[in-house]
């Protein structure tokens, strides 16, 4: 396979039609339909479906894409490098931020490398965790930062841990759930998650072990009711509804309870710690300008 005809594939998936990824490729139409059924006769399979209203992938055209969009993103980036040896020109440095972790670790980080690197351009992208592992695999972020899991990431990814974070349940000042102490209880609330659907389970699991509640057979089935939310303002308000048990990073909680919204709940068990970890694919060489900034990263880490 060539890696023209990998831009090409690209530029279509992106653009819809032939017509459309010609124009984004200064080339002209019966080039670009040229260069993909030559790469169709390339793999042996049919990468597109033809129809009146655009063109769409098949099957195999998505795996395909998938694995084309991470070559033409790492072709990118050694041109870039390349141009920045020669010329001295920075490059822009991106990197992927979880929801959670934007500000911990990230903006004392930032400050110090600015330092050493007043000319490297930052770009800065805040999502959810599962939304940045994808961004590393396609290639739009150098490296990520945020709260990781248990089996999350994979195997093709290079994790560096940067602390850990305690975490506590809180509700409205002044609800009477504040002074529950029995998780048991506390399930027949609405719940609000701030991490993904998934997780839920092994989260609960982590409750259930720390409560002792699976050592004596009693079986504590978890919440019925339960929001999983990401965006943080919106978070926060359902936070102080009446009757919402939250879970909170508590360097984020504190600042809740400080300004009269929330109050942490007498739970008599500690809530599992979350993992603050760099994240950056294996294979992927980085130049000293991004190297520089994981130093940075790790020499903010928070302590255990």
């Amino acid at each position: 396979m060539k890696t023209t005809q990998l831009r090409t594939l690209v530029a279509v998936a992106e653009h819809g039609t032939l017509m459309a990824a010609a124009e984004a490729l200064c080339l002209s139409q019966p080039a670009v339909s040229k260069s993909i059924k030559e790469l169709e006769a390339r793999v042996g399979v049919q990468l597109l479906l033809r129809s009146g209203s655009g063109i769409r992938l098949t099957p195999y055209g998505e795996v395909l894409l998938r694995h084309a969009r991470t070559v033409v993103a790492e072709i990118a980036r050694a041109e870039q490098e390349l141009e920045e040896m020669k010329s001295s020109v920075g490059r822009t440095l991106e990197i992927g931020v979880s929801l959670l972790a934007a500000s911990i670790v990230v903006p004392d980080a930032i400050h110090a490398f600015r330092m050493r690197f007043p000319d490297v351009q930052l770009d800065v992208h805040e999502y959810q965790t599962t939304r940045l592992i994808d961004g590393l695999r396609d290639g739009s972020f150098d490296m990520c930062i945020g709260f990781t899991g248990e089996g999350d990431p994979s195997n093709e990814y290079r994790v560096t841990p940067l602390g850990n974070v305690s975490q506590s349940l809180a509700v409205k000042r002044g609800d009477p759930l504040a002074g529950e102490k029995r998780l048991a209880r506390l399930r027949e609330a609405h719940w609000l998650y701030n991490y993904t659907r998934k997780s839920v389970p092994a989260f609960w699991a982590a409750l259930i072990a720390r409560s002792g509640a699976d050592a004596t057979g009693e079986v504590i089935a978890p919440p019925s009711r339960m929001t999983v939310c990401t965006a943080r303002r919106l978070y926060t308000e359902l936070a102080s509804e009446p009757g919402v048990v939250s879970v909170w990073p508590d360097l984020q909680l504190n600042e809740e309870i400080e300004r009269g919204a929330l109050e942490r709940v007498a739970l008599d068990i500690a809530l599992p710690r979350l993992a603050l970890s760099l994240i950056e694919r294996k294979d992927r060489v980085l130049g000293g300008a991004a190297e520089y900034f994981i130093d940075c990263l790790k020499s903010k880490a928070l302590p255990d």
